[in-house]
């Protein structure tokens, strides 16, 4: 069953992985634009929420069983060559150690997996907000640079026309 679940996270650390390859590689700006608002539009965020906090419960959980894990074998490792085979026979010792070696290597690497995981996670939660604050603030910028362009554009023909032809005959006066 363990070996299932680790598998499970290796799996999820790879679409992590393959998800961040895609958040990162350089696109143009239209690209990168057209994708946020995508993941804008359909509210993948809200959606994902309550699977993302899920996720994030069990791989922390997942973290904190192999840290215990390594410091139980460490602490039996530090045991054994401080004072010596514990068993009856040798040969038993030997096999007893040789196992808490192996199940050492699974805990780090099971460590590292669900760090790593956990990790990703916060990274591409991270590069998601950015990109919709990066799509927010091009939108607030360019409303900002349609107003100014509109502010400075020559006046059209009617009622504004006679107000400026008024301001520029006042302007001669002084």
């Amino acid at each position: 069953m363990a070996s299932i679940i680790w598998t499970a996270v290796w799996w999820f650390l790879m679409f992590e992985l393959g998800i961040t390859l895609i958040l990162v590689i350089p696109v143009p700006r239209k690209i990168r634009n057209a994708m946020a608002r995508q993941i804008n539009r359909l509210d993948l965020g809200q959606r994902l929420a309550k699977f993302g906090i899920f996720v994030t419960v069990a791989l922390a959980a997942a973290l904190v069983e192999s840290m215990s894990s390594v410091q139980t074998i460490g602490e039996r490792e530090r045991l054994e060559t401080q004072f010596g085979y514990t068993a009856g026979s040798v040969e038993h010792d030997r096999v007893i150690h040789d196992l808490d070696r192996q199940r050492k290597f699974r805990s780090e690497r099971n460590m590292y997996l669900a760090g790593f995981s956990l990790t990703l996670t916060f990274v591409i939660s991270r590069i998601a907000n950015l990109m919709q604050e990066s799509v927010e603030w091009e939108a607030q910028v360019d409303l900002l640079t349609k107003t100014v362009a509109s502010e400075q554009a020559p006046p059209s023909e009617g009622v504004e026309m006679t107000d400026v032809k008024k301001s520029k005959q006042e302007k001669k006066k002084d």
